[in-house]
C-alpha cells in the first residue's frame, strides 16, 4: 500500500519545504467539503477506496488532507479520486480544477463535458495518456464525465447528412498531399479487421495496435488538408475506431482509459454530425457504467443513446440500442423493459444482416440481453434458457462472447443447484478460454474457483479445479 508523505505533493520534498511559505490555502476544497458534509479523514477514505478500484493501492489520512487544505497538490490520479469522491458526495460533476488541486491545468479532468474544445484535440490528448498505461496519467473512471450536456444531444438532432460539416483546422497538408476518400476507405477496411480481431481473439492482441493505428496514422489524417465532405466522412469513421478502442480497453479492465476514449468518440461522432455515432459511443459508456454497478447513469445514457440515435440507425442497429436500454431498465427493477425487447425483437426481423464491424447484433445478441433482463429479476431459469439460446446463435468466430455466456451459464447452472450440468459448461469455457486473451474472461476463470471451491469433496468439481491449475498455470 502508498503511505502518503509529503513527497506525495507536487514537486516532492525539497520543494514542498522552501516553497511552504508561498502556498495559498485551498479555500475551494475546504467549501466542497463543507458542502459535503465530510471531515477530512472521511475524504481520505473515499479516495482510497476509489484508488482501489481502479487498482492504485493509497493510504491516505486525514494529515494528508490537512496539507491539501492547506495548499500542497497531491500527485496524480489524486486530483481525479477527489474531484470523483466528491461527485459522488453531491451528486453533480465536481472537475479537478473545481477542487482546487489540478496540476498543471484541466488537460487531465475527465469531468469536462463533451463540446468544449476540439475533438481531434481531444484524441491527440488522449492517445498519449493511454500510451502510457499507467492510472496516473489516464486519472479514474468518474460518474461526473457522464453528464453529457442535453443541448449536445439537440445540437446533434437539428443536423443533418445534408448540413456544412465543421471547418477542417488550419493545417498545412502533410508530405503525402491531400487527405482523400482512399484513406477513408482504408480506415474502414482496418476498422473491419481490428473488429474481427477483437470478436475472436479477445482485445489482448488488438487494443495496442489499435491505438497504434489512431495516433500514428488516423490523427495526422485528421489535422491534414481534405474537401468538408472528406472530413466530415473521415471524422466518421475515427469515431468508430475510437469507439472500438474504447471496448477493448474496457476488455481489459482498463476502465478510465476506456471511458476518456468512449467520451472523445462521443465528440469526433458530434463533430461529424454522426448521430448513429454518437449514440454508439453512449451505449458504450452505458454498458460499462452498467458493468461497473452504476445503474442510473448507464440507464440515462441508453436512454440518451435511443432518443438521438433510434429512429437513424439501420434495424440492427435499432435493436442494437434497445436492447440496451432493456438491460438497463431490468437492472433498475422497471418492467418496461419487456417493450424495449419486444420491439428490439421485431427490429430483428426486419434487419437482413447485423454483421457491422461497430454496433453488429444479431439474435444470439438479443438472448444474451435477455439472459441479462432475466438475471435482474431474479429468474435464473428464465437466465440459463436464455444463455443457452444465445450460445446456439452465436456465430463460431465471436469466441470473447462465446467465453463470457458459457462462464455465465455455468454459474447460473450452479446456483439453480445443477452441479454436474455447470461443470460440463465449466469445461466447455475452458475449451475456448486458451484462444482467448480478455481481461474479462480472466475474471471468470478466478470466479469459477470462488464458486466452485465449496463443492470440491465432488470428484467433477475436484477434477475441474484440477483443470483450472492446469489452465493458470500456462
Amino acid at each position: 500500500m502508498k503511505q502518503w508523505d509529503a513527497a506525495d505533493e507536487e514537486g516532492g520534498r525539497g520543494r514542498a519545504r522552501s516553497g511552504r511559505a508561498r502556498r495559498t490555502p485551498n479555500q475551494a476544497l475546504r467549501l466542497l467539503l463543507a458542502e459535503a458534509g465530510w471531515s477530512g479523514a472521511q475524504l481520505a477514505r473515499e479516495v482510497n477506496a476509489l484508488g482501489a478500484v481502479q487498482g492504485t493501492a493509497l493510504h491516505y489520512d486525514r494529515t494528508a488532507v490537512a496539507h491539501w487544505l492547506a495548499g500542497s497538490r497531491p500527485r496524480r490520479p489524486v486530483p481525479s479520486l477527489v474531484a470523483e469522491a466528491l461527485s459522488r458526495r453531491l451528486g453533480r460533476p465536481v472537475r479537478e480544477r473545481d477542487t482546487g488541486l489540478a496540476v498543471g491545468g484541466a488537460a487531465h479532468d475527465l469531468a469536462a463535458p463533451p463540446g468544449e474544445g476540439d475533438a481531434v484535440e481531444r484524441l491527440d490528448e488522449v492517445l498519449p495518456e493511454i500510451a502510457r498505461r499507467r492510472a496516473a496519467f489516464v486519472g479514474a473512471y468518474s460518474l461526473a464525465a457522464l453528464a453529457i450536456p442535453y443541448g449536445q444531444l439537440t445540437l446533434l438532432h437539428g443536423s443533418s447528412e445534408h448540413t456544412r460539416p465543421p471547418p477542417a483546422p488550419a493545417v498545412p497538408p502533410g508530405p503525402r498531399g491531400r487527405v482523400g476518400r482512399d484513406h477513408v476507405a482504408s480506415a474502414h477496411e482496418l476498422l473491419a479487421l481490428f473488429s474481427r480481431g477483437d470478436a475472436a481473439f479477445g482485445a489482448g492482441p488488438v487494443y495496442e495496435p489499435l491505438r497504434q493505428y489512431l495516433s500514428a496514422t488516423v490523427l495526422p489524417w485528421l489535422k491534414g488538408d481534405m474537401k468538408p465532405a472528406v472530413r466530415r466522412e473521415l471524422l466518421t469513421v475515427a469515431s468508430r475506431l475510437t469507439y472500438l478502442c474504447a471496448f477493448t480497453h474496457f476488455d481489459m479492465n482498463h476502465h478510465a482509459a476506456a471511458q476518456r476514449l468512449y467520451l472523445t468518440s462521443v465528440e469526433l461522432a458530434r463533430e461529424a454530425g454522426d448521430r448513429i455515432g454518437y449514440g454508439i459511443a453512449l451505449r458504450g459508456l452505458s454498458v460499462q457504467a452498467h458493468a461497473l454497478g452504476h445503474f442510473a447513469e448507464a440507464h440515462h445514457l441508453a436512454e440518451q443513446a435511443v432518443d438521438v440515435a433510434l429512429r437513424h440507425a439501420p434495424p440492427h442497429q435499432q435493436a442494437f440500442f434497445h436492447g440496451q436500454l432493456a438491460v438497463t431498465l431490468a437492472g433498475r427493477g422497471d418492467v418496461r423493459h419487456t417493450r424495449h425487447l419486444t420491439a428490439a425483437d421485431r427490429c430483428l426481423e426486419r434487419s437482413p444482416s447485423g454483421d457491422t464491424p461497430v454496433g453488429a447484433f444479431h439474435a444470439g445478441s438479443l438472448a444474451l440481453q435477455r439472459a441479462a433482463t432475466a438475471a435482474s429479476r431474479g429468474d435464473r431459469h428464465a437466465a440459463a434458457r436464455a444463455l443457452d439460446l444465445s450460445l446456439r446463435h452465436r456465430p463460431a468466430d465471436e469466441r470473447r462472447s462465446r467465453a463470457l455466456s458459457l462462464a455465465e451459464l455455468a454459474e447460473t447452472q450452479l446456483a439453480v443447484g445443477h452441479l454436474e450440468r455447470a461443470c460440463r459448461t465449466w469445461h466447455e469455457f475452458l475449451d475456448v478460454h486458451p484462444r482467448v486473451h480478455s481481461a474479462r474472461a480472466d475474471d471468470r476463470v478466478r470466479l469459477l474457483t470462488a464458486k466452485a471451491r465449496p463443492y470440491s469433496g465432488n470428484p467433477l468439481v475436484a477434477a475441474l479445479l484440477g483443470r483450472v491449475r492446469e489452465v493458470r498455470g500456462r
